[in-house]
């Protein structure tokens, strides 16, 4: 029994595909990237002026209720930062506008999530299309692999980190020299997938450290094996076994999911 450790991949070669991956994909056309100031959009705009450079590389912040001036001003010095184009859009007369006519329970966080993500995702779309731009999405692997995130939503034209887990973005951002305070931003919690986005209740009382290890045994074991491997790797049944049924139930949204550099699959012939 080998023990399995998604953090124990080589990130140079890492760094290196998603650079190959985004000038083979974007060319010579420019990006837009949609900005919140956590990890996800920060350092898939980082890897996209890291690429490219900051003259191809737009960005957009969605300014709404929930977003703080603290938070909008820590993304704003993102983009000064990496040297970026920022533009601004107030989304709040839109989403009131849903709020109301759809009659929108504002106390459900899991409902309106959903529509600032959705408002998010058409905005970012209709930038890019009224600058010819590719729309390059921010979902990140465990996100990808559990459906947290809106069917057709978020992940653009195409996503560069698709395949990384949420603990290798963030060892990939340390690896960057992003803020520690945005690498740093990641819940410890399994069940607190997506901050700010209401919680998924199957996975409480999962390190977010074990939904990864869970995750990354799943992308790289033989199907017939994966339950075998996970007791091997002293992973709980408790814990596993939720996160089985999660990834299988999301099957119709991962279906859709544009192009993405593949990461961890270099790993399958390892085990």
């Amino acid at each position: 029994m080998m023990t399995r450790n998604y953090n124990r991949i080589d990130y140079e070669k890492v760094l290196s595909t998603i650079d190959s991956f985004i000038k083979n994909k974007v060319d010579n056309r420019s990006i837009v990237i949609g900005l919140s100031g956590g990890i996800d959009s920060t350092i898939t705009c980082a890897l996209a002026v890291r690429a490219l450079g900051p003259d191809q590389v737009r960005g957009i912040l969605i300014n709404n209720i929930r977003y703080g001036e603290d938070l909008l001003n820590e993304t704003r010095g993102l983009a000064s930062d990496l040297g970026i184009t920022l533009k601004e859009f107030n989304s709040g007369n839109v989403r009131n506008e849903f709020i109301g006519t759809l009659n929108i329970p504002e106390d459900d966080i899991v409902k309106v999530s959903t529509l600032d993500a959705r408002i998010t995702d058409i905005v970012i779309r209709t930038y890019a299309m009224a600058n010819n731009s590719i729309y390059l999405g921010t979902i990140n692997g465990t996100e990808r692999l559990t459906g947290w995130y809106p069917k057709g939503a978020l992940y653009g034209d195409y996503c560069p980190i698709g395949d990384l887990l949420k603990g290798q973005v963030q060892e990939l951002g340390r690896i960057m020299k992003l803020p520690e305070k945005i690498v740093s931003s990641v819940s410890h919690d399994a069940s607190k997938i997506c901050s700010g986005c209401g919680e998924l209740p199957a996975f409480k009382g999962i390190p977010y450290d074990t939904l990864d290890q869970i995750l990354y045994i799943m992308e790289t074991t033989d199907p017939s094996e994966i339950i075998l491997t996970l007791k091997e790797n002293n992973i709980q049944t408790e814990h596993f076994i939720p996160v089985l049924i999660q990834v299988q139930s999301v099957r119709h949204k991962t279906s859709i999911f544009p192009p993405y550099p593949e990461i961890n699959h270099w790993y399958k012939k390892e085990f």
